[in-house]
């Protein structure tokens, strides 16, 4: 096989663009270790939640309009003005003079944040034949997996050291630097469609159903063991506005996401394959850290730190995977090898892990990070060779949305078990007074007596591990669907 040679100026661009994805990707996390300083600057803990989840919503709401828009206008003059929007929402940010701006803020720097996040995958992509994709497509994926990790520790150093406003402060010199790299070697000759821009019902019955489906779920968690019936008008709501979405896509000529780009079996079961293992990583990313905290007594900043086997692990084996794919143009085995890897990871950590402790739980992530090394960060190359060409803008924003909102959904669910059984555990412990079992911290468990300390620790294990049979239960599901992909050999030209 020939040696491929990237266009000229390709390297300078491949670096910058990872640069400017890191910096959105990070602003989805950085900010969870800042938020007790923000209640604390503006008095006000209600609606503290909007500060991430207003930036959550105006990222999953904006990619499949940036789809539609690279589709028609190119993703040069789309990335400039993505990259304008999230530096100046993250001036604004950070002089935000109280909790509306700052939400309002938020939300704008979602819409920049989505662009950012979305759009270099889509240039890299262009320039580049399939077979050869996978080998810078994966790495600069997986910026996502490292933000996700990496993003709470950063944040509470930056915060530590300068205070809350620098974690959005930071974002300006960083993307000045790699906006000036990137000048000027950005591609401009692209293949644009005319015609109608988009079916605009099609994006505002998305955005109700995308925001009444976390609503609920968010209502649903929170009101367990309570007032579950409160959430039902929310949770009614959001079926009626996804089976409207739904029809009127179906219908529509020209809909803001184009479920019929996806019509080929291969491209329907990758898209399932990628939202199931991706939903996978968040929960452990958002909740295992919590576990490692409240069970074994890990302090905050090394909890953290506990998921960086499991990136490490995806990583290294990513490196390798891309590169045999390069190679040989064959992929379609490599769901299927890393999905049982992963499986077995979680079934033994569901056996284990609460006799064996918190080193064998991080050897089990780490052992389920190699086994998605093996396939998380090639699944949009997959996507995209099983799709048609001409919708490549919709399918990479189709495929951003997928991943981010199965990855919301299934990290509420899993905050939702988590929390709920370990309440309903707690609740029939006899806790000292002024203690409740929904308000515990690391803090007040390391503060009780040994033998009622090693019960609530126990308890908070007890409601973690299904978590892992769960996860242990989507990766039979993968490994399922893996065996049914068609049979496809990337192309070299």
């Amino acid at each position: 096989m020939e040696k491929f040679t990237p266009p000229a100026g390709f390297n300078r661009l491949y670096y910058s663009l990872g640069v400017l994805m890191l910096l959105g990707a990070l602003d989805t996390s950085i900010v969870a270790t800042a938020l007790p300083n923000i209640v604390s600057d503006f008095k006000s803990t209600q609606n503290i939640s909007w500060v991430i989840v207003g930036y959550s919503l105006a990222a999953a709401s904006a990619l499949p309009v940036f789809g539609k828009l690279v589709d028609k206008f190119g993703s040069a003059k789309l990335f400039g003005w993505a990259v304008g929007i999230f530096l100046a929402a993250s001036l604004l940010c950070g002089i935000a003079p109280n909790l509306e701006t700052l939400t309002f803020a938020r939300a704008l720097q979602g819409l920049g944040g989505a662009g950012v996040g979305m759009l270099p995958m889509t240039i890299i992509t262009s320039m580049l034949p399939e077979r050869y994709r996978p080998k810078y497509l994966a790495p600069i994926g997986a910026v996502w997996a490292v933000a996700s990790i990496g993003g709470p520790i950063i944040g509470g150093l930056i915060t530590e050291a300068f205070g809350w406003r620098w974690v959005f402060f930071i974002n300006l010199p960083i993307g000045l630097i790699a906006i000036l790299l990137i000048a000027g070697v950005l591609p401009k000759n692209e293949n644009l469609k005319p015609g109608k821009l988009f079916d605009f019902s099609t994006l505002i019955l998305f955005l109700l159903a995308s925001s009444f489906v976390i609503f609920s779920l968010n209502g649903f968690t929170s009101a367990l063991g309570k007032d579950v019936a409160s959430v039902l008008p929310l949770a009614i709501a959001a079926v009626i506005a996804t089976v409207l979405f739904i029809w009127r896509t179906l219908k529509s000529t020209n809909p803001i996401i184009p479920i019929r780009s996806f019509s080929s079996r291969g491209s329907i079961t990758a898209i399932a394959i990628s939202a199931l293992s991706g939903a996978n990583l968040f929960a452990m990313a958002s909740y295992v850290p919590s576990l490692l905290q409240m069970s074994y007594a890990v302090p905050g900043w090394l909890a953290g730190m506990a998921l960086g086997p499991m990136v490490l692990g995806m990583l290294a084996v990513s490196i390798i995977t891309t590169r045999i794919v390069g190679r040989t143009g064959s992929y379609t085995k490599l769901p299927v090898i890393g999905s049982a890897i992963s499986g077995v990871a979680m079934v033994l950590a569901y056996l284990f892990g609460a006799s064996l402790g918190p080193i064998f739980i991080v050897f089990c992530l780490f052992l389920g990070g190699v086994g998605l090394g093996n396939y998380v960060q090639l699944n949009l190359t997959l996507v995209q060779a099983y799709s048609k060409a001409e919708f490549l803008g919709s399918i990479t924003s189709t495929f951003a949305v997928v991943r981010d909102m199965s990855g919301s959904i299934v990290s509420t669910i899993a905050g939702g078990i988590f929390g709920f059984g370990a309440v309903s555990i707690l609740s029939k412990l006899a806790l000292p007074a002024g203690l409740e079992a929904s308000s515990l911290s690391p803090s007040a468990i390391a503060s009780l007596e040994p033998g009622l300390k090693e019960q609530v620790q126990q308890a908070y294990a007890d409601a973690f591990h299904p978590i892992f049979l769960n996860s242990a239960i989507a990766y039979l599901v993968v490994f399922v669907l893996a065996l049914t992909l068609p049979k496809l050999k990337l192309k070299s030209t």
